[in-house]
């Protein structure tokens, strides 16, 4: 049995919500996203893998800083004198759009170094582990200039571009299946999008539109387990073989403040593969929403909404619906010093929505005399006036006609 770690979407660089901490020169959201990975490591270790896959986006773009490369290079560092051999996928973010132009993790296969893999383009890989051969078919974000060449580009609509793209993924699989040795247990790893994932917060980090890849082109009977990367949110696509998102090791922004975040840890033997997802210490990201709007304290309020919220580390913003005439109460300030009393390791936005009271004006033709508008006219006014769709507003009016039939009826 061969045991693996399957992270993905590390994305070091990424400084979003944080600053410089002052005792190691580093950006404090770089310590956070370098912490999950140590936490990823030091679980992997301590069960026992034999195995580490990275499906993709390491760093945040191609061009990663010199601190950025120092700090995951100790990260191989500490793996391979583990004697863990170390499986890169290359995605989205690694890439260069321009042809020729180096890649982000390419300095590995330049150096040369024993037991680190970099696939940046689709292929077969036998990778020795302490437990035995694992094969990887390996299958990195796919770039036209990967699989096509310059004729095809010249000479095909582009229109038909994303179907010949898929045809040569469809059969690149089929080909690299092919080649496989039917006793040893194979992995395929990935970096896009299979069809039916969910995507998280991604969206905004993703260059370009997706590639939508079908499940049935790489869910090949010689397939045990396939390893995805590219959406942050960690899930399941498919079981057979099992198709998993590891997910993204540490929040990026507030679309992924409800995800849980970690690694996988995966059991290969020939036919099967068992994996369980193992949740890290992502830092918290907390949004408080305080409704003020029927307070007499406004402020009162809102603070006593902080001091109930466990903000503890968190990156955290606060939205505040109040009406134009509590604005002044609602001192930044003073709810600015509450969060940093609280715990909160960055403050995000303290954000007042003013909510302007809405009146209902009556058209020439509706001004009846108050003494003169029935119940049921009265309802029908004030649903037009909260601009109720039609078909409720029938439903409403219907159930209304008959209550008022029923008491009627009974005086």
């Amino acid at each position: 049995m061969i045991r693996m770690l399957h992270i993905a979407d590390l994305h070091l660089g990424v400084e979003n919500y944080g600053q410089l901490d002052a005792a190691s020169g580093l950006h404090t959201r770089l310590l956070d996203y370098l912490a999950r990975l140590d936490e990823a490591i030091d679980g992997a270790l301590d069960a026992g893998v034999d195995l580490v896959l990275i499906a993709g986006d390491t760093y945040k773009n191609r061009t990663p800083n010199p601190t950025h490369q120092r700090e995951f290079a100790r990260r191989i560092h500490r793996l391979r004198s583990a004697g863990l051999p170390v499986f890169i996928l290359t995605g989205n973010h690694d890439v260069s759009p321009s042809h020729g132009r180096a890649h982000a993790v390419e300095i590995f296969t330049t150096l040369e170094l024993d037991g680190v893999i970099v696939a940046d383009r689709p292929g077969v890989f036998a990778v020795p582990t302490p437990a035995g051969t694992l094969q990887v078919v390996a299958l990195p974000w796919v770039t036209r200039h990967n699989l096509l060449s310059t004729d095809d580009l010249r000479l095909v609509p582009f229109a038909e571009v994303e179907t010949m793209l898929l045809d040569r993924i469809e059969r690149f699989v089929e080909a690299a299946c092919a080649e496989l040795d039917p006793y040893m247990p194979t992995v395929l790893a990935m970096h896009g999008t299979l069809f039916g994932a969910t995507y998280g917060a991604e969206r905004s980090l993703m260059l370009g539109q997706d590639l939508v890849i079908p499940r049935s082109a790489v869910a090949h009977p010689l397939i045990d387990y396939i390893a995805l990367g590219h959406i942050h949110k960690h899930q399941q696509v498919g079981e057979h073989p099992p198709a998993v998102y590891s997910g993204s090791l540490e929040r990026i922004d507030f679309g992924e403040e409800h995800e849980a975040k970690g690694y996988v840890l995966v059991e290969l033997e020939k036919g099967q593969a068992r994996w369980r997802f193992v949740e890290v210490a992502a830092r918290p990201f907390v949004t408080l929403h305080v409704d003020v709007r029927n307070s007499s304290d406004p402020l009162g309020r809102v603070l006593e909404a902080i001091r109930r919220r466990d903000l503890h580390d968190a990156v955290t913003r606060v939205t505040i619906d109040a009406l134009p005439e509590q604005c002044p109460a609602l001192r930044e300030e003073e709810i600015r010093k509450a969060l940093g009393e609280g715990g909160a390791a960055v403050i995000a936005a303290v954000a007042v929505d003013v909510v302007r009271p809405t009146r209902t004006r009556l058209g020439a033709s509706q001004q009846e005399l108050v003494a003169e508008i029935t119940p049921l006219r009265a309802l029908e006014l004030y649903l037009r006036g909260k601009d109720t769709p039609a078909e409720r507003m029938r439903e409403l009016l219907a159930a209304a006609e008959r209550l008022i039939a029923t008491q009627q009826g009974r005086a």
